[in-house]
C-alpha cells in the first residue's frame, strides 16, 4: 500500500511538471510586412470547427507564431478535425483596434485566450494533411462526440443546451443567452463542479464495486483507493472533453488534492484547495485571470464557504439550501454589475427552482441518456422535455424588468468595499459593526450624475468606429448623430459603455443620416426622446424642425438622404456632416448662406473648395483609415488642422466659456 502512494505521488509530480511544461512555450512575433499577405503555416487544428456566416472558424496551433484564428471555404471542411496536423497557406490580418472608452477591446480578448492574430485560409493553395497530434486527441474525441450529439438529437429543439452540459459547447441564440442572463441563469449551462462531482462519485462507485469483486486484487490494493484513482481521472478525461475551462479546471484541481491528501490519510481545509486550485489555474494559463468566468468561479466557491458558517446555526437542511441559495444571490450582484453592468432581479426565484432541477434531475438523466444511447436505448426525449419544463419556467419569470440595468461607474474599489459591507452584514457581530457594513453597500445605490450638468460647457465626442457616430452633450440635454450605417455591435460595445460612464440616462435627440435605421437596439440600451431622420421618425430632417438648448442653437440641413447638423455655438459653429464630396457642392450651393463652420466633423473627405469657402479652421475625420498624405497636402496652405480617429482613438471636443476648443483623445491632447 505504501508503495502505492509513491508511485501515485511521483505520476502527480509528473502531471504537474508536464502542464509547468506546455504552459511554459514560447512563441514569435510576426513580422509586420508578413500581414496581409499570404503566409505558409505549419500547425495543427486545436479547436471545433464552427460554421460563421458560411464559412468553417477554428483555431490552429503553430509552434513558431502560437494560435490563429482561422477561417476557410466550406469546401475544405474535411481537414479541419481536430488533432490534424496541417500545412496550409493563410492570409493575415493585423487588427486595427479601434481606441473609445470602456469598449470592449477585440485584441485584448483574442490576447486573453492566446491568439495571435485572425486570417483567412487559401484554398487556392494545397493543405497538406501530415498527421495526427497526440497532445490534442482529447480535443479529436470531444468532436467525435459532438458530431454524435449532433446526430443523435436530431431536430430536437433544446439540442444547444444539451450539447452545452454535456461537452460545454455553448453555441446559443441571443433570446437563449438573454433569457439566462435576464434571470441570473447562466452558471447553470457551464460545466462545472457540479458536473465533475457527479461523474467523480459515478466513477466511484462502479469502480469500487468492480474491484471488489476480486478478494485478491482488494488484498493486494484496498477497492476504495483504486476507486479514488480511477474516479480522480475519469474526471479528469471528462474536463478535457468539456474543453477544460476555468470552471472546470477549478473542479478537477480541488477534487485532485483532496484526494491527494485523503489517499496520505490528511485532511486539508477547503480553503487551501482553492488556493492550490488558483495557483494551478495561473499555471497553466495566467491570462485566465482577466476573465469574469475565473472570478465568477472561485467567488462563488469562496462565498458558499462562508455562507455556509452563517446557516449553520439553523437545524433544518432545507432552511440552510434556501437561505445559502437566497444570500450567494446577494453576493453575486456586485459581481455581476462590475462584469455586466446590470443584475437579474428575479435570479434568486429561478435559482432556487432551477439549481436542484438541474442538479438532481437534468444533469443525472443527461449522462444516463448518453450511456443509454450507446447500447440503442434513446432517452431524449425525456432530456429534451425536462429541459422545455426549464425555460417555460425562465419564461415566466423573465419580463421587461426581469434585468436591472446599472448606469453608474461602478469600479473595482466599490465592489470591493460593497463585498466587505455585505461580509460585514451577514457576519453575527454587534449592530453597530452590521451598521458600517451597511453604509458599505449602500454604495451600490450611488446615483447617476450627467456630467454635463456639472460643467457650463458644450461637449462633443466622436466615437472612434468604423461609421460615423457623435454624441454632443449640452447642459444635460444629449444628442446623438448616428450614420445608418452603424451596426448593433457598435451601439453595445461602444455606445453603451460611454453612456454609463457620462452618466446619460435618456438620449434627448437622434439625428440619422445616409438612410433607414432601425433603433430597435438603440432604444434597447437607452431611453430615445425624439428621433430626426429624412426617412421615418419622430422629426422630419427639415430645417424648421431646428432647436435650441440655451445659447446653442441646433440646425438641421436636409438633402437626398443626408441630414446634417449644424451647431451654432455662441463662440464657435460646428458643422456634423457625412456625405461624399459631390453631394458637398450641392449642399454648400444650397446651404452656403446658412452654414458656417470652424470646426467640421465627417466620415468623408472633404471637397478642398467646400473647406475654403466654410473657413474651416479644425477637420475631425472619423474613419478606419488614416487620412491619405496627398489630401493632408492638400489641405495645408489653407492652415487645417486634421485630428483623425484612426490614430488618436475617440475625440472629445469642449467649447469653453471663453470660446478657446479644447481638444483631447485617448492618445493626445491637442
Amino acid at each position: 500500500m505504501f508503495s502505492f502512494i509513491i508511485v501515485l505521488k511521483k505520476f502527480i509530480i509528473l502531471f504537474i511538471f508536464a502542464i509547468l511544461l506546455i504552459s511554459c512555450s514560447s512563441k514569435q512575433d510576426i513580422d509586420s510586412f508578413k500581414y496581409d499577405s499570404n503566409l505558409i503555416l505549419d500547425g495543427v487544428v486545436s479547436s471545433l470547427p464552427k460554421l460563421d456566416n458560411g464559412d468553417i472558424e477554428f483555431v490552429f496551433h503553430t509552434e513558431k507564431y502560437g494560435d490563429f484564428l482561422l477561417k476557410v471555404n466550406q469546401n475544405a471542411i474535411h481537414y479541419i478535425v481536430p488533432a490534424n496536423r496541417l500545412e496550409l497557406e493563410a492570409k493575415l490580418y493585423d487588427i486595427h483596434e479601434y481606441k473609445n472608452v470602456g469598449a470592449f477591446n477585440y485584441n485584448e480578448y483574442l490576447d486573453n485566450r492566446n491568439i495571435t492574430t485572425i486570417g483567412f485560409v487559401d484554398t487556392k493553395a494545397e493543405i497538406l494533411y501530415k498527421g495526427t497530434s497526440v497532445w490534442y486527441l482529447p480535443e479529436r474525441l470531444r468532436f467525435s462526440l459532438y458530431n454524435y450529439l449532433n446526430n443523435q438529437l436530431g431536430g430536437y429543439s433544446q439540442k444547444p443546451l444539451v450539447l452545452a452540459l454535456l461537452i460545454g459547447d455553448k453555441d446559443f441564440s441571443p433570446e437563449l443567452s438573454r433569457l439566462f442572463q435576464n434571470t441570473g441563469t447562466s452558471h447553470l449551462v457551464v460545466i462545472s463542479g457540479l458536473h465533475i462531482g457527479l461523474l467523480a462519485l459515478v466513477a466511484f462507485v462502479i469502480f469500487r464495486i468492480l474491484w471488489s469483486l476480486s478478494p485478491r486484487l482488494c488484498r493486494a490494493i484496498p477497492a476504495q483507493y483504486v476507486a479514488v484513482v480511477l474516479s480522480l481521472i475519469s474526471a479528469f478525461a471528462y474536463s478535457l472533453l468539456a474543453g477544460f475551462t476555468v470552471p472546470t479546471q477549478r473542479a478537477v484541481i480541488m477534487l485532485m488534492v483532496f484526494s491527494i491528501f485523503w489517499l496520505m490519510s490528511k485532511r486539508i481545509s477547503i480553503v487551501r484547495s482553492i488556493i492550490y486550485a488558483f495557483i494551478l489555474v495561473m499555471i497553466i494559463d495566467y491570462k485566465s485571470i482577466f476573465g469574469a468566468g475565473t472570478w465568477l468561479s472561485f467567488s462563488a466557491v469562496i462565498f458558499l464557504i462562508f455562507i455556509s458558517a452563517i446557516v449553520s446555526q439553523y437545524k433544518s437542511k432545507f432552511t440552510k439550501m434556501i437561505l445559502a441559495q437566497i444570500v450567494l444571490s446577494i453576493f453575486l450582484i456586485p459581481i455581476t454589475i462590475y462584469y455586466f453592468n446590470g443584475f437579474s432581479a428575479v435570479s434568486i426565484s429561478a435559482n432556487i427552482i432551477a439549481i436542484p432541477f438541474v442538479s438532481f434531475i437534468i444533469v443525472p438523466i443527461l449522462f444516463l441518456s448518453l450511456i443509454l444511447s450507446f447500447i440503442g436505448i434513446k432517452l431524449w426525449f425525456l432530456v429534451n422535455f425536462l429541459i422545455q419544463i426549464l425555460l417555460s419556467y425562465l419564461d415566466l419569470l423573465n419580463g421587461e424588468f426581469s434585468f436591472v440595468t446599472y448606469s453608474a461607474n461602478f469600479s473595482i474599489w466599490s465592489l470591493l468595499l460593497v463585498l466587505l459591507g455585505l461580509g460585514i452584514l451577514f457576519l453575527p457581530i454587534a449592530k453597530s459593526f452590521r451598521l458600517l457594513g451597511l453604509a458599505l453597500v449602500m454604495i451600490i445605490f450611488q446615483p447617476v450624475v450627467n456630467l454635463t450638468d456639472k460643467y457650463d460647457i458644450l461637449k462633443i465626442h466622436v466615437f472612434d468606429i468604423k461609421d460615423l457616430m457623435v454624441i454632443i452633450q449640452n447642459d444635460g440635454i444629449d444628442t446623438l448623430y448616428i450614420s445608418s450605417n452603424v451596426d448593433d455591435y457598435s451601439l453595445q460595445t461602444v455606445l453603451q459603455p460611454y453612456l454609463r460612464l457620462e452618466g446619460i440616462k435618456q438620449l434627448s435627440y437622434v439625428v440619422v443620416t445616409g438612410g433607414a435605421f432601425n433603433a430597435d437596439v438603440l432604444k434597447f440600451i437607452v431611453p430615445v426622446d425624439k428621433i430626426v431622420s429624412k426617412n421615418d421618425g419622430d422629426l422630419a430632417c427639415e430645417y424648421s424642425n431646428s432647436w435650441t438648448i440655451k445659447n446653442d442653437t441646433f440646425n438641421l440641413i436636409p438633402y437626398a438622404d443626408n441630414c446634417i447638423l449644424n451647431i451654432k455655438n455662441e463662440y464657435k459653429d460646428i458643422l456634423i456632416i457625412s456625405a461624399k464630396s459631390s453631394v458637398q457642392k450641392k449642399i454648400y450651393s444650397l446651404y452656403g448662406l446658412t452654414i458656417n463652420a470652424d470646426m467640421v466633423i465627417t466620415s468623408d473627405y472633404l471637397n478642398i473648395d467646400f473647406v475654403e469657402k466654410l473657413k474651416v479652421k479644425y477637420l475631425i475625420y472619423s474613419s478606419s483609415n488614416s487620412v491619405k498624405s496627398d489630401y493632408l497636402d492638400q489641405l495645408r496652405p489653407i492652415a487645417v488642422k486634421v485630428v483623425d480617429t484612426h490614430n488618436n482613438g475617440a475625440i472629445t471636443i469642449s467649447v469653453l466659456s471663453n470660446g478657446h476648443f479644447v481638444i483631447k483623445s485617448l492618445l493626445k491632447n491637442y
